[in-house]
């Protein structure tokens, strides 16, 4: 009942959003043509085929990017961003495909008019249906009745996650167990009794994997209509993102989850990063870069960039570009920045309260060692160091690093005197690669931007 619930869920929501695309679509052309004709050719023969390619790869997208799944405990940022993600991806396959076969015959004005209602729309439509979800799953006669078996440490935490988070769509009808436990009915002979007088889609079962009474509950399940669902004990530890894929008929656990580990994602990334970094430099960077570069060579005496070796993605080191904020010095390479430090330049104060200095970053970034947003990288000798003293440190490295992160966007930046001081952006960074999406990114970038203009954003150690 639950796998044809989650297939109809995600028509019902496929078919919304393919509705919305073709609403916005029709909309954006009585907008634009004021003599919009369906037999005029010029409009006919090319819109048409733009109207059928929208469509194909916003299908391409959602089956890429998984952008319906509706179980019920999915978060509303998760399944927007997904939403967002295939936006992204539909716009940049179209910027491409137009930028190669050089179609000058459609009307900008009309992909203008048109993003701007079906962009804000479809994610409204995500955002509403998602909610509406998890409030249809607040009543319990919503929710799937199902049998749980067993007291072991599965059954227990079964049972406070099915009756906490009702957002599930399960509701434990009844529990039995060979223990006496708060909210067992009884134990395994009188579930075998009761079972008649049950409306049971479902049974769970947590016992041990070699007790024999696993196989009887197997039959005793096909033999009543009920599907048969088994909890294994698997002993691991921090399973909230774990998925399982079958190697042949082998199951692997994949413990954490990583977005960017799939090829589509880091394309639709690496698009995001070359379009605002070209943006940025063309509209800002370009009259922006010699005033700087002017204050910092005239501030004291030596070169306006500042170089220095980072760990990169997966550990490869590469030379990341900054505007000179501290006099020449022997220790830049070996020394962190500390508060106060006699080093840091008048100009150089300036231009770190306000992270001007990390700007010549974004020529990392299209040279494809940095991302806008992702990890901030260290120094050698700080990798060497925090690897031995932090578990999940190098884990930050299955990423592309970036110009600022989430960890600096939460005010996790500067000096770390204390072991405790990095970790905490190590746990930020880690979130960030099992949680990444564009929207993520976006709103990063936006909170980054808010910080460099606030007065919060007074710590410039780095």
């Amino acid at each position: 009942m639950q796998d044809k619930n989650s297939k109809f869920l995600r028509f019902v929501q496929l078919l919304l959003d393919v509705i919305i695309l073709n609403g916005c679509f029709v909309l954006a052309g009585a907008l634009r043509f004021d003599d919009l004709e369906v037999e005029n050719p010029t409009y006919y023969n090319y819109y048409l085929q733009l109207w059928v390619f929208l469509n194909l790869v916003w299908l391409l997208a959602a089956a890429l990017l998984k952008m319906y799944d509706v179980r019920p405990s999915f978060e509303l940022r998760k399944s927007v961003g997904r939403a967002f993600n295939g936006l992204i991806l539909q716009v940049s396959v179209l910027t491409l495909i137009l930028f190669i076969l050089k179609w000058d015959y459609y009307s900008r004005l009309f992909f203008i008019y048109f993003y701007a209602s079906f962009g804000p729309m479809v994610l409204l439509a995500r955002l509403v249906f998602i909610s509406q979800l998890r409030r249809y799953y607040l009543k319990a006669s919503h929710r799937n009745p199902v049998m749980l078996l067993g007291h072991g440490p599965e059954a227990i935490k079964f049972y406070q996650q099915a009756t906490e988070n009702t957002e599930l769509g399960l509701s434990v009808a009844a529990w039995y167990a060979d223990e006496n436990l708060p909210g067992v009915k009884g134990n395994l002979d009188q579930a075998k009794t009761d079972l008649n007088q049950l409306e049971i889609s479902e049974v769970f079962c947590a016992l041990e994997a070699d007790d024999d009474r696993i196989n009887e509950w197997f039959r005793i399940a096909d033999a009543n209509l009920m599907r048969f669902r088994y909890l294994p004990s698997l002993g691991v530890k921090n399973l909230v993102h774990a998925q399982i894929e079958l190697y042949g008929d082998v199951p692997v656990l994949i413990t954490r989850k990583e977005p960017l580990a799939y090829r589509h994602n880091r394309f639709l990334k690496r698009f995001f990063d070359i379009l605002v970094t070209l943006f940025f430099c063309v509209f800002i960077f370009s009259w922006l870069f010699p005033i700087l570069a002017l204050v910092v060579k005239l501030s004291s005496k030596g070169p306006v960039f500042f170089k220095q070796l980072r760990s990169g993605l997966n550990n490869e080191e590469f030379y990341v570009y900054k505007f000179r904020s501290m006099v020449v010095n022997d220790e830049a390479d070996t020394k962190q920045a500390t508060a106060n430090d006699s080093r840091i330049t008048k100009v150089g104060h300036f231009l770190r309260n306000h992270n001007l200095d990390e700007l010549p970053q974004f020529i990392n970034v299209l040279k494809g060692q940095m991302s806008i947003v992702g990890p901030r990288p260290h120094m050698l000798n700080h990798t060497s160091a925090y690897r031995e003293l932090i578990d999940s440190f190098m884990v930050r490295h299955l990423i592309t690093p970036g110009i600022t992160g989430l960890a600096q966007s939460r005010g996790l930046r500067g000096e770390t005197p204390e072991t405790e001081d990095m970790e905490a952006r190590v746990k930020a960074d880690v979130y960030y690669l099992e949680n990444w999406s564009l929207l993520l990114d976006v709103k990063i970038i936006l909170v980054t931007i808010w910080n460099m203009f606030s007065k919060s954003n007074g710590n410039e150690t780095k």
